[in-house]
């Protein structure tokens, strides 16, 4: 059957992902180094429970301001959050030679990145006809969840869809459910086999 839904991830695939940038920007901004601001957003388990949705944009900055002595702005802090992503022209140059077919982000990240990626990463946003975050859908991959709850809110079925993530065990968890999907290990790769794919 011919695919309908193309889902991309977004840091590894459609950008490439620099946490560390974001760690030295904040941590500048905070008076600490990039390792212990990783050690109090990831160790402690902030990260994951924003990407699961617990948390707005507004709740996330009080909390960066309260427990890290972040003083900017929510907008700055927008800007810093996004520079862990610098967006792949290549990739972005396939996603729009896919029209007619329906495309969406399917990513794990947080509110905050999610309300400051229109201004942000335009080139990104405007791309896709979706944004599927798992702050929405309320649950990460590779939990089988959220591809059941993509589908369904892009009204296809698993044969109908294609899911392209960098990880191995997303892309073993979309194929359980009988979603074709890839594993990208570059633009010129990532053609190749969408082409092969969507072939007439």
């Amino acid at each position: 059957m011919q695919p309908k839904v193309i889902f991309f991830d977004l840091g590894g695939v459609v950008c490439r992902f620099h946490p560390q940038r974001r760690l030295a920007a904040l941590g500048e901004a905070c008076g600490v180094s990039a390792d212990q601001m990783e050690s109090v957003l990831y160790t402690s388990g902030l990260i994951e429970r924003w990407d699961l949705g617990l948390d707005s944009s507004a709740e996330i900055y009080r909390t960066v301001r309260e427990r890290l002595g972040y003083r900017g702005s929510l907008a700055a802090l927008q800007e810093v959050w996004c520079r862990a992503f610098e967006p792949d022209p290549q990739v972005l140059e396939l996603v729009n030679g896919l029209r007619p077919l329906r495309t969406a982000l399917l990513t794990d990240n947080d509110h905050l990145l999610l309300d400051a990626l229109p201004e942000a990463l335009p080139q990104v946003g405007s791309r896709f006809d979706a944004l599927l975050f798992s702050c929405q859908l309320g649950v990460i991959k590779p939990d089988p969840v959220v591809f059941t709850r993509a589908l369904d809110l892009m009204g296809c079925t698993p044969d109908e869809a294609v899911f392209i993530d960098d990880k191995a065990a997303n892309v073993a968890a979309a194929q359980e459910l009988g979603i074709t999907a890839i594993q990208f290990s570059g633009a010129g790769e990532l053609g190749a086999a969408l082409d092969e794919l969507l072939a007439p």
